[in-house]
Order: C-alpha cells, then sequence, then structure tokens
C-alpha cells in the first residue's frame, strides 16, 4: 500500500518534477515546520513555494504589501489562530484571508464568509508571514502578577510561580535549554515581541508576543540580575539558573530600542565538559593542535569572528593541558565558564583592570600556560610575545579574517619582526559549520545541484548525503556543529622570511608550504565524508572557499550564486548573444560557467530581470544586421545598465565594428580564437578587469 503523498509535496513537485523525494522521508506535522522543509527539500524559497500551492488549489498567493493592520481584523482572533489564517485587508463587500493551508471544505469557507460578514477571496501566505499578520492584529497584554523571587528555578511550583509573567519567562528559558540554543533574542516585532533563538549558530522564530508581556519580561529579568529598572539605559547583567541538577549561567544584556527593549540572554551550560574530541575536531586537526601546544613556551594565537568557537577551542586546549603540575591562569572579558584547577582573572577596564595591568600581575605569580582572552591593542601584545618569549605557554585570540593574516596584523602593531618569529607557534583559523542530521539525511539523488556540480567540476568528488528535515532536528536538516580550521605553524623559512621584512601573505604562504593546511582543505574533509554539506561550508566561508579550492586543486574557480535567505542555488551563468549553437556548446565545454544563449539584448535583459545569475556577455558579432553604430548603440541602451562586461566575438569582414569597439576599449575576439582555449584566458582576463 503506498503512502499518500503530503499536500506540500505534491504543490512543489508541480514546478520541480525532477526532484525526487525518498518515501521514507517524514514531513513535519507543524506548518510551520514542514513548509520549512519542503522549501529545503525541493531548494526553493518560501515565496516560491507559495506560488506552487497556490496555483495546485486555483488561488493567487498573496502579498504583505496590501496588508492593513490599521483597519482591525473582520474575524475574531480565535477563529484566525484555530485555522491558521489571516485577514490582509477587507472592504465594504469583501474581505481578503490569507491562509497557508488552502484545504478548506466548503462548511469552514461559509464559515468564514459568515464570521467576516461579506464575501472572502481567499489568497495563499507562508507560516511565517500569517504569523506576522497574527502578532500585528492581536496584539494583546497578558495579565502580569509580581514576584519577589530571587533564584529562578525553572521547575519550581511555589509562591508567585502562578504568574503569567513567571510562567512565561520560565517557559522561555526552559524551552531553550530543551533545543540546546546558545542565545534567547527577545525583541520588539511589528507591535508585539519575537522570541527567536540561536540554534546551531542560526535564528529561528519560535514565537510572538504582545507589546505588554515583552515589557513584563523585561522588568523580570532585570529584578533577577539586578539591573535598574530605568528603560533609556543600556545593561548587562547575570543571572544562574536552576533546572533540574543543570546549573545555568545567564549573560544579560538589555538595550532599550525605540519601541521597546531588546533582550539578549547568552545560555552558560556550567556543566560542560570541554575537550578537543567533544568538540568534533577530526583526528589530524586534534593532531596538529596538539603539536602548537606541546611546546614548553611560545605563542599560539585562535583568529576568527565572533561565534565561530574559539573561546571553546581555547577551553579545550586548557583542559589538554589542565594537571596538577601545570599553572594554568587566565585572563578574559568575561569569564563565561568556570574551569576547575584554573585561576581565572575577569577584566574590568572601569576600574582600570585592563588586560595589559592583569597580565603584568598574573606573570609575577608564576604561571606555566597564560591565557590572554584578547589581544587588543600594542601594549597587550608586546607583553603577551614578551612573557612567551620568557618561559611561557601563552593563548590567545585575535581578530583576523584568517590564520596567515595574523602575521601583518601584528606587526601592524609596532611589534618587532624578530621577536614575533621567535615567540610564535602557530596560527589557527576557526569557523563552524552545521552537521546534518545523522536521523535523517538522505543519499544525493538526481539531478545535480549547481555547488555539487561545480564540486565536482574542480576535485572529481562529489557529497554523499543531502539534508531532509526530521523531528529530532527540528526539521532544518541539520543537528550540531562541526569546526573547520585553517592552520599555520612556524617554520624556519617563515622565521628567515620575518627576518628579512616579508609581509605580503604570497610571501608568507611560500614560507609556510606544506606545514599549513587551508581552511577549504578542511572543509571538503568533511563534505566528502557526509558529515556536512556545500551550502552550509559556502554560507559560512563565502566564495573564498571555492577559490582556495580551485587553486589548490589547479583549476580555474567558476562562480555559484547561492542564496542563503532563499534557500536556492544556481550555477553563475555567462549570456551568449548568439544565433549559432555551436558556439554555446564550446562555451559549455570550456568556460567554469553555465552558458545561457539568446537571440537578442531583449532576451538578454529578461532573463537578467527575471533570474539575476549572470556574470558576463559574449556577444556574437553575427548578430549585427544593421550599421554598427546603431548596433552598438541598442547593445548599450538595453544591456548598461547591468553593469556587466562583455567580451565580443568578431567575424570575419567586420573592419567597421572592429574598429569601433577599439575606440571604445571593448574586449573582443577573433571566431578562430573562440574556438580554442584562447577564449577561456580572454574570458578570465574580462572578469579581473571588471572587479
Amino acid at each position: 500500500m503506498n503512502t499518500p503523498v503530503h499536500w506540500l509535496v505534491d504543490a512543489a513537485r508541480r514546478g520541480y518534477p525532477n526532484i525526487v523525494v525518498a518515501g521514507s522521508v517524514t514531513i513535519a506535522p507543524n506548518l510551520n515546520d514542514a513548509w520549512s522543509q519542503v522549501c529545503s527539500l525541493f531548494h526553493i524559497s518560501a515565496q516560491e513555494l507559495t506560488a506552487l500551492v497556490a496555483q495546485a488549489h486555483g488561488l493567487e498567493p498573496g502579498t504583505l504589501k496590501r496588508f492593513q493592520p490599521g483597519d482591525g481584523s473582520c474575524l475574531p482572533e480565535r477563529m484566525c489562530r484555530q485555522m491558521g489564517l489571516a485577514p490582509l485587508w477587507h472592504e465594504r463587500d469583501l474581505a481578503c484571508i490569507a491562509v497557508a493551508d488552502p484545504r478548506l471544505t466548503q462548511d469552514q469557507f461559509k464559515q468564514l464568509s459568515f464570521a467576516a460578514k461579506r464575501q472572502v477571496q481567499l489568497v495563499v501566505l507562508s507560516p511565517e508571514e500569517i504569523d506576522t499578520c497574527q502578532t500585528r492584529l492581536f496584539a494583546q497584554a497578558l495579565r502580569e502578577g509580581n514576584t519577589k523571587t530571587r533564584v529562578i528555578d525553572l521547575l519550581a511550583q511555589g509562591i508567585g510561580s502562578d504568574s503569567s509573567t513567571v510562567k512565561l519567562s520560565n517557559a522561555i528559558l526552559r524551552t531553550a535549554i530543551d533545543r540546546n540554543a546558545s542565545d534567547i533574542h527577545i525583541h520588539p516585532f511589528v507591535g508585539g515581541g519575537a522570541i527567536r533563538f540561536r540554534i546551531d549558530g542560526v535564528m529561528r522564530r519560535i514565537a510572538t508576543l504582545p507589546m505588554e508581556s515583552l515589557e513584563s519580561i523585561s522588568r523580570y529579568l532585570k529584578t533577577h540580575a539586578g539591573l535598574e529598572p530605568n528603560p533609556l539605559k543600556p545593561q548587562d547583567g547575570r543571572l544562574r539558573l536552576k533546572y533540574g541538577q543543570r546549573e545555568i549561567d545567564v549573560r544579560l544584556s538589555i538595550l532599550p530600542a525605540y519601541d521597546g527593549d531588546r533582550i539578549v540572554c547568552r545560555l552558560l551550560d556550567q556543566s560542560r565538559n570541554f575537550s578537543l574530541h567533544q568538540s568534533r575536531f577530526s583526528l589530524a586537526d586534534q593532531q596538529a593542535l596538539h603539536r602548537l601546544i606541546g611546546q614548553s613556551a611560545g605563542i599560539v594565537l585562535l583568529t576568527g569572528p565572533t561565534g565561530s568557537g574559539k573561546t571553546s577551542t581555547l577551553y579545550a586546549l586548557l583542559a589538554e593541558l589542565n594537571s596538577v603540575d601545570v599553572n594554568i591562569m587566565t585572563i578574559e572579558d568575561p569569564v563565561e565558564y568556570v574551569l576547575p584547577g584554573i585561576s581565572q582573572v575577569q577584566v574590568n577596564e572601569k576600574q582600570g583592570l585592563s588586560f595589559a595591568d592583569t597580565l603584568r600581575s598574573i606573570l609575577r605569580q608564576d604561571p606555566d600556560v597564560v591565557l590572554v582572552g584578547e589581544i587588543r591593542d600594542e601594549e597587550t601584545a608586546r607583553i603577551a610575545l614578551q612573557a612567551a618569549l620568557t618561559g611561557h605557554l601563552v593563548l590567545s585570540t585575535l581578530h583576523t579574517d584568517d590564520a596567515l593574516g595574523s602575521i601583518p596584523r601584528l606587526l601592524d602593531l609596532n611589534l618587532d619582526a624578530s621577536v614575533l618569529a621567535d615567540a610564535l607557534i602557530g596560527v589557527v583559523s576557526q569557523r563552524l559549520v552545521r552537521c546534518l542530521c545523522e536521523d535523517c539525511r538522505q543519499p544525493r539523488l538526481a539531478p545535480l545541484l549547481a555547488v555539487e556540480e561545480e564540486f565536482h567540476r574542480i576535485t572529481g568528488e562529489l557529497p554523499p548525503y543531502r539534508p531532509v528535515g526530521c523531528e529530532a532536528c527540528g526539521f532544518t536538516g541539520y543537528r550540531g556543529r562541526l569546526p573547520i580550521i585553517e592552520y599555520v605553524e612556524m617554520t624556519s623559512e617563515l622565521r628567515q622570511a620575518l627576518l628579512l621584512g616579508g609581509r605580503s601573505l604570497a610571501t608568507l604562504k611560500d614560507a609556510v608550504r606544506g606545514h599549513r593546511r587551508s581552511m577549504a582543505a578542511s572543509a571538503k574533509t568533511w563534505i566528502v565524508s557526509g558529515m556536512t554539506t556545500l551550502q552550509e561550508v559556502q554560507k559560512v566561508l563565502g566564495t573564498k572557499f571555492w577559490d582556495e579550492l580551485a587553486q589548490e586543486h589547479g583549476k580555474v574557480p567558476g562562480a555559484v550564486n547561492f542564496d542563503v535567505g532563499t534557500q536556492t542555488d544556481r550555477r553563475m551563468k555567462v549570456l551568449l548573444l548568439s544565433k549559432e549553437d555551436a558556439l554555446a556548446a564550446h562555451l559549455k565545454a570550456v568556460l567554469p560557467y553555465g552558458v545561457h544563449l539568446v537571440a537578442d539584448a531583449k532576451a538578454a535583459a529578461d532573463y537578467i530581470e527575471k533570474y539575476g545569475d549572470v556574470i558576463a556577455f559574449v556577444i556574437d558579432s553575427g548578430l549585427c544586421t544593421n550599421t554598427p553604430v546603431a548596433w552598438m548603440v541598442e547593445l548599450r541602451t538595453v544591456l548598461a545598465a547591468s553593469g556587466l562586461p562583455a567580451l565580443f566575438v568578431l567575424r570575419e569582414g567586420m573592419q567597421t565594428l572592429e574598429l569601433l569597439l577599439e575606440r571604445y576599449g571593448a574586449p573582443s575576439i577573433g571566431i578562430v580564437e573562440a574556438q580554442t582555449d584562447a577564449l577561456t584566458a580572454s574570458f578570465n582576463l574580462l572578469l579581473q578587469g571588471n572587479r
């Protein structure tokens, strides 16, 4: 007996019949999760799925541009929430009602018309847009109770725990902990408040609430954190949660915004154990990190943006070094996790306790290992390097984009190159990417995605799995994160280059050849092992991943347009303006881009307006049927607004056009050359000149 196809999958398949969804895939019962899951399975945006659902049910897709919340709702709130719909606008005899699930029965449709007291026109919106509309229409107050509770026990059933504010606040905190969220964001949103969790580095909308509830939650958290109730003053504080046997510290930041307090809670589980293995470093990366911290003296630097896992990796390295015969001291701003057996000092700039001042004092405490939370200025950098030269192992972080870039950054702080050459052990740059959920990931099926085609062209390999989504991963297809790193180890060649004044990245890269592993290489191992996806890596590393991967494999980098927001990916294309299929076939064979053939400039402009994934034009002069000047004017009128470069293919007997192109500096290539490898070189020069 065949399992019936989910109605959302059926709707999406109308537009993408070649996409195969395995029969074992379970679509989420919750409409929001199901919508997101189907978008991921078919690699389409919520707007595209909206249009397909509307088409499947003979309706029109809705738009928030016509939403009129100021007119109030023509339907009761209870009906809207129960049936998952939202009135967008209403006139005297007609109401436009948006639904995410248009499978209404005749009785339900009659019930809507009766309640609205007018005829009803249904349109389709995504569940998230429905939720936004409902929030703006029905922002109502929750009753607020007063509580004097000093300790937040999330499971307590005592006095004051029946307060709606206490219940709501504790429910938010419990849910965040249960979902392994790292941060809770509660902020003003379209007439009310929105609750979002950062899970595995990605923000996810959880719920919305009335503005009055947002204000009461803000007061509740300020009270327990010992902060002032003044709504015009930004404040930072801490509080502790008790959740069964777990204790979780909350680092609280409250910022007054135009329409209410913006609250961010960083959750820090003090029962967490730190180790390189639990941080999911590969064995090769663990061995590289052990080599760096295996030195008795010197400095090891970690780089990367905020949220890239630097602090967790530093704590894991300290855990590897921590023993009774090693004196470890840290300087942090702030101290996030309390590590047993380690002396931790929190910087307090307001009271004159800076990184540099604290580091001087710590060096008089006879430490073996010193962790400096961040090198921010010349003074701190100079003291840290001096400590590394006098027999201490120093670990610290630096804000640079990659590992090699930290060396010029330190030299820019007026550090002596010879001191840096003697003190530096190595540099690690880190990012975090989401892991594929092992409960629901599915083997790769045809057709290949654009990113998969590009990866195979460069490496000759393909990722084995794709994300699907299940209850275990919140129907995202991903659960947990793993690190990808670039590391650089000090070599005699690098030391010599620094002593000779070498500062360029090209010089430094040559000096560490064989003692550097790129981030693209690290990411590739996770991709081919099925632990993560190309889309996830590109979202984190950007186009740098493709450039570095192509360079390591001796290939010319192509380009893929991957829009994270809409979950669609397309291989960047060259628009060929020609009527020659043979020329198009040759371009497809030699260029690392997709090639799309169009008949004329108007067709090219129409394609750009619709898709926007074009990187350049190749224009066949064979299309010139009138005077070259008039033809060029026509091309510029239609295509110049795109700002894209163009390469002309000149046919024989087009001397007038050739002179005209030379006059305006427009690049061109002969028809004979266009059928050789010279085309690739000309095209690469064209793109470089446009950057």
